[in-house]
């Protein structure tokens, strides 16, 4: 059972994501009350089951003899892949797909201890009831017919996971962006407070000391700061708002596909997003 080749291994991998996805969306699907197509891809596959599928056969096939070292090893290796993969997407796209920050025993909300568990008891469902008719059924089909699936089902994996990283990617370059005009919009809030307090110390020590003149020519030329600072701030707000609407634009099937997907920068508000999305699209 344990001797595989490398085309069956990629078909166990196809069939493992194809199936993830079928039980992933439909769970979620009932959760949401509306369809839901999950993952990181447009097509009827997650490759995070398929991986995780292949992984966990891959260590604990070789004990399984022993249930209690299917159940240590699968528990493990699922853990690390889980997190592997989520820190991951959260360096290079600055998004969090899932998040088990609400868990109790979790670790920088990748992983956590009821997850862990589960694995566990999922890598003995799959190598004692799962696996067994997946490699029959596999096995069962002509060797010409699977060659032909594997070919046409990696042709259009391999373009579905090229345009999703584009699109990731243009995310992630309007995520970063938003970051630097919020760093922006901060700055010009901080220098009219400056601007502000410095004026009052000014008028203050002017009116004791009786400089009319004086005051009257600081009060215009901080009239004149602050007309300037408030008209940059309106523009980055501006762009801050034409900003917001194109990363809902961008980001619609990530959020509605995922709802526990969060931005990790300090745009970080996908719920209300999420809803704005909602809101339009039952309109």
């Amino acid at each position: 059972m344990y001797s595989y080749h490398f085309r069956e291994w990629l078909s166990f991998f196809y069939f493992y994501c194809i199936f993830g996805w079928c039980f992933e969306s439909t769970y979620v699907s009932f959760k949401e009350r509306h369809l839901t197509n999950r993952g990181f891809l447009k097509g009827p596959w997650l490759p995070l089951y398929g991986s995780g599928a292949i992984l966990v056969l891959w260590l604990t096939l070789p004990f399984q003899e022993t249930p209690v070292l299917v159940y240590v090893v699968g528990a493990l290796g699922a853990t690390v892949l889980e997190y592997v993969t989520g820190e991951t997407m959260v360096r290079l796209f600055r998004v969090r797909y899932w998040d088990y920050s609400s868990q109790k025993l979790q670790y920088r909300g990748h992983i956590c201890l009821s997850s862990t568990i589960a694995w566990g008891f999922l890598s003995l469902l799959m190598v004692y009831v799962v696996h067994k008719p997946v490699e029959q059924f596999i096995f069962w089909m002509h060797e010409e017919a699977v060659a032909v699936l594997t070919f046409g089902i990696t042709v259009c994996m391999v373009h579905d996971f090229s345009s999703a990283f584009r699109e990731a990617m243009d995310l992630r370059a309007m995520l970063i962006q938003a970051e630097q005009l919020c760093a922006e919009l901060e700055q010009r809030a901080a220098e009219k407070k400056r601007l502000l307090e410095a004026a009052a110390v000014f008028a203050k020590a002017a009116v004791e000391e009786r400089l009319e003149e004086r005051r009257e020519r600081a009060e215009r030329s901080k009239e004149q700061l602050l007309l300037k600072l408030e008209a940059e701030i309106c523009q980055l707000q501006d762009r801050q708002e034409q900003l917001k609407e194109r990363v809902e634009e961008k980001a619609a099937r990530l959020l509605l596909g995922n709802p526990g997907s969060r931005f990790m920068t300090a745009l970080d508000n996908a719920g209300e997003i999420r809803e704005r999305i909602q809101k339009r699209r039952k309109k």
